[in-house]
């Protein structure tokens, strides 16, 4: 926040997150904005939405700034509304869903395993010079205790950009991998 470009808080999705997670955020003193589907919440159904979600979902309004809420189409407004709060030197959470972007990068993960990395964060990260924090929120002792661990900010070592990265510039897909990886390997 000190550069005055905002903070962006890359969230993996885990259980604790929903609620525990944002709540150590507020505890801690940060405000922030949660980028969050029109239909967030346990179930994407007609029952769901009206009766489990809205229960959940003002709960955690209680430990939020605000909420950016979009429908999947939505994109160009989304990003509209994140860049003004980054502008603003705000902190944006992003969860780490299939609804977080319309990119994703598939990464390994452990000896066998994969998963699918949203490259939003990163492209606001790498375009933007905003700083980019990963976050886990972890139940250490069912129901009891919880961990929540944010990452020192995600820094790419500084390489020269490529003669092919370097036409699309714009986009700097080269920086956003890096970010990628050092999301991953955290």
């Amino acid at each position: 926040l000190q550069r005055g470009r905002g903070a962006i808080i890359w969230c993996d999705q885990f259980t604790a997150q929903t609620v525990i997670g944002k709540r150590a955020l507020h505890e801690a003193g940060i405000e922030a904005h949660q980028v969050s589907v029109n239909f967030h919440g346990v179930s994407d159904t007609v029952f769901g939405l009206r009766f489990l979600n809205r229960p959940l979902i003002a709960v955690e309004n209680r430990f939020l700034k605000g909420r950016v809420i979009f429908e999947r189409g939505d994109a160009y407004q989304v990003t509209v509304r994140m860049q003004r709060m980054l502008r603003e030197n705000g902190v944006v959470l992003m969860t780490n869903t299939t609804h977080s972007g319309t990119t994703f990068t598939e990464v390994d993960m452990g000896q066998s395993g994969w998963t699918q990395l949203a490259s939003t964060p990163a492209n606001f990260a790498a375009r933007g010079g905003t700083a980019l924090f990963a976050m886990s929120t972890f139940e250490t002792v069912p129901f009891r205790e919880y961990r929540a661990v944010i990452s020192p900010e995600l820094v790419p070592a500084e390489e020269p950009i490529s003669a092919a990265t370097g036409e699309m510039a714009a986009k700097n897909l080269e920086l956003q991998a890096r970010y990628i990886l050092l999301k991953r390997d955290r």
